[in-house]
């Protein structure tokens, strides 16, 4: 709801969500309330408030308490003919507590999980004289959330009762604060020469502490709270926390326009952190760019008709970051940890101190330039960038003595460039009628410019070696290091057995193949021998292989040595997509609009793991999907996928080893929303004191087009199992006074 008069603009608006989770019991509940106020108090000064309220409580079990992962486990491993209630109407447990009917223990595990987030902002902006203001602004947010778990007396199995009466509670309270304060000075010198300059001030502190604490062994199903537990040593656990960090930035810009045709912007912050050590926490991250608005020369007089606005820029500037997956609380000055041994506490270094920690820096320079044609009716903009990241974190790692298995460095420097294009055309524009389409393409590729120095070549990390397919003089074959991160190459590298198809009789079969290669259990891997090679073997080697048959997978031999081994793995694509982008369209007739965006990526590949652990009989006892039908057999040997055995990481490993047949292109188009909105004609609603009431209902998620199977989202470029992006439909009034 809103309202404006006077000098004065109000927004409020309630919002609530029930949500049923996908697994059975799981939900989410949450109500929120904002409330903004705009309020000209002076001429020179307007105030900006704005409160955000949100409550929210949810139901759900974590993993290790039979919660989502298990409900999807159970949907592989119960039987088919599995009752979830016996003849008299009362639910059955099924084989056990994590393999069960997840409905049956639900009212045993008592939950309450609840937060409670404020949010205020505060502004002021001030006209201290002509062309000069400044803007004042305070942001607080407040976090405050309890979980309370509690399981009673439950059946783990049809004959075992779990009696443990586990219990646990957390309580944690954030406060994030920024202030900031930014003064504006424009200034014309002349009718050719416009000066624009900002200063600025930020500070933020973050501050959050906490406390949990568990225990078990409560005397009845009536008593959850912590002080019933057992005092006996071992059963219970308690802990503290808390945690700090500020940010300080000062900064600055200045703009020049000489004829609104030549431009040109200076800027400089500077940054201090305080995760930290005092000689490094300040970094400075100078910029400056220029713009050339050639449009307006009169060379291009001739063309104005055609060519609307015609700009060429350029930028350059110095970037840095402070990672938090690298840089947490403690990376600089280090940890302990704690453990009783013998009834004495003891004390052990959990991570190394790294004082010389400092910001990554990353230099980017962008050219670009921005068209309109045909009176603005044809829009684009064409940017190509440059970034190079240096003093980039990279883990060095160290010795097993150390006790430490490695530590964070400013070893790393990483290049990513690219090109990013923009479309906009205004298709119809009439008195009813209006029709916009807009268009977004990325095209990026990234090189490792520099690892930790580990005195391997290239410093690789987690490569591996495979043939080139090239001979030696020597008679070998020339080996390669591939994937991993490695100097000079691209990231996100797939390598796995190439898949030629499947042998569909024994005459295909290359009488003396040996195939040494590995997969899930790389400990048990048997030897697979080509018949020939078979029947050479004494009845003690033959227990340790197994014959190579119809309906196996005829992987690539690389180098053609009549062995398949780990060095015999191929380069099947990269994760990483090459291009990515959207386009969006509106279509509007009077007060009725319809409006879609879709977004993409190209070039790219993804790797479905969970497919062959299903259809390779991983588990042993989980149920297969549909596509087991299309396995080989005598009466199917047209099948497109290998021979279904049990328990294939023992024996074959068709299934069970990184191939081909289980990588697809990951190139997809989604169609993230469409929706269809109707405003009120003004002249009805005026007269009820109503300035706009409009009526809408939008899907979000509606599908994909992509090559890739079974992937739980395209977006994922590599599946074991997950939840999808929820397909979401929202109906939505919206009412302004």
């Amino acid at each position: 709801m809103r309202s404006e008069k006077d000098g004065i603009g109000l927004l409020a608006k309630l919002e609530y969500n029930n949500t049923d989770g996908t697994a059975t019991g799981n939900w989410y509940k949450r109500l929120t309330f904002t409330f903004n106020a705009d309020y000209k108090i002076k001429p020179w000064l307007t105030s900006s408030s704005s409160f955000n309220f949100a409550d929210a409580t949810w139901y759900g079990l974590s993993p290790g308490s039979r919660g989502e992962v298990e409900y999807f486990n159970r949907m592989l491993s119960l039987p088919p003919t599995f009752r979830g209630y016996n003849a008299d109407g009362e639910m059955l447990l099924g084989p056990n507590s994590s393999d069960g009917n997840q409905s049956f223990n639900l009212s045993k595990f008592k939950r309450d999980n609840n937060t409670d987030k404020f949010t205020m902002v505060q502004s002021f902006d001030i006209k201290l004289m002509k062309g000069l203001n400044l803007k004042l602004t305070a942001n607080w947010y407040f976090d405050e959330a309890k979980y309370e778990a509690f399981n009673q007396d439950y059946l783990s199995s049809p004959n075992n009762m779990n009696t443990s009466r586990s219990t646990s509670a957390e309580f944690d309270r954030t406060l994030n604060q920024t202030y900031n304060a930014v003064l504006n000075y424009d200034y014309q010198i002349t009718k050719d020469h416009y000066l624009a300059a900002m200063l600025g001030f930020e500070y933020y502190d973050a501050y959050q502490k906490g406390f949990n604490a568990s225990g078990s062994g409560a005397p009845t199903d009536d008593f959850g709270d912590l002080q019933f537990t057992s005092n006996e040593e071992g059963k219970r656990n308690i802990d503290s926390w808390h945690s700090r960090q500020r940010i300080m930035s000062f900064f600055g810009r200045v703009n020049y326009d000489f004829q609104s045709k030549y431009l040109v912007s200076f800027v400089l912050r500077k940054d201090g952190y305080s995760k930290l050590a005092k000689d490094n926490r300040w970094g400075v991250f100078p910029g400056i760019s220029a713009g050339w608005v050639f449009g307006k020369e009169k060379f291009m007089e001739s063309l104005q008709q055609v060519v609307s606005f015609a700009k060429l820029r350029a930028s350059y500037g110095l970037n840095g970051n402070v990672n938090k997956d690298w840089v947490g609380n403690y990376t600089v000055q280090g940890s302990y940890g704690s453990n009783k041994y013998n009834g004495n506490t003891g004390y052990l270094l959990g991570s190394l101190p790294i004082p010389y920690l400092q910001w990554e820096r990353s230099q980017t320079f962008e050219v670009g330039m921005d068209l309109s044609f045909l009176e603005n009716r044809i829009n684009t903009n064409m940017t190509y960038y440059n970034r190079r990241t240096e003093d980039k974190y990279a883990t060095i790692p160290l010795p097993s003595s150390s006790g430490v298995s490695g530590i964070t460095s400013n070893n790393g420097k990483l290049q990513n460039q690219g090109l990013e294009l923009e479309f906009g055309f205004k298709v119809l524009e009439k008195r009813d009628w209006k029709w916009n389409i807009n268009l977004n393409a990325a095209y990026n590729i990234n090189k490792i410019l520099e690892l930790p120095y580990n005195g391997l070549e290239r410093n690789r990390q987690n490569a591996m070696e495979v043939y080139t397919g090239r001979k030696l003089d020597d008679g070998s074959y020339e080996k390669m290091w591939v994937g991993g991160y490695q100097e000079g190459q691209r990231p996100g590298d797939i390598y796995a057995y190439k898949a030629e198809g499947l042998y569909r009789s024994e005459s295909e079969i290359p009488g003396n193949l040996i195939d040494k290669s590995t997969g899930n259990n790389s400990s048990n891997n048997k030897i697979l021998y080509g018949p020939e090679a078979w029947a050479k073997l004494t009845d003690q080697e033959k227990s340790k292989g197994l014959p190579i048959q119809p309906g196996d997978v005829k992987w690539k031999d690389v180098n053609n040595d009549g062995v398949i081994d780990v060095y015999d793995q191929v380069k099947v694509g990269n994760t990483t997509p090459k291009w990515t982008g959207g386009f969006n369209t509106t279509v509007s007739w009077k007060d009725l609009t319809l409006s879609a965006r879709f977004d993409y990526a190209l070039g790219f590949t993804v790797i479905d793991w969970k497919t062959p652990w299903i259809m390779g009989n991983m588990q042993g006892t989980y149920n297969t999907i549909s596509d087991t039908k299309n396995t080989w057999s005598p009466e199917n040997p047209n099948a497109k996928y290998p021979t279904y055995t049990w328990a294939d990481q023992l024996g074959k490993r068709n299934y069970a080893r990184s191939s081909s047949m289980f990588t697809f292109n990951g190139n997809y188009l989604a169609l993230r929303e469409l929706s269809l909105a109707y405003r009120l004609p003004s002249q009805l609603i005026k007269k009820a004191g109503m300035n706009d009431v409009s009526f809408s209902i939008t899907g979000q998620n509606l599908g994909y087009l992509t090559e890739a199977e079974h992937m739980h989202s395209p977006e994922s470029s590599s599946n074991n199992g997950g939840y999808p992006l929820p397909r979401t439909i929202i109906f939505g009034v919206n009412v302004s006074f």
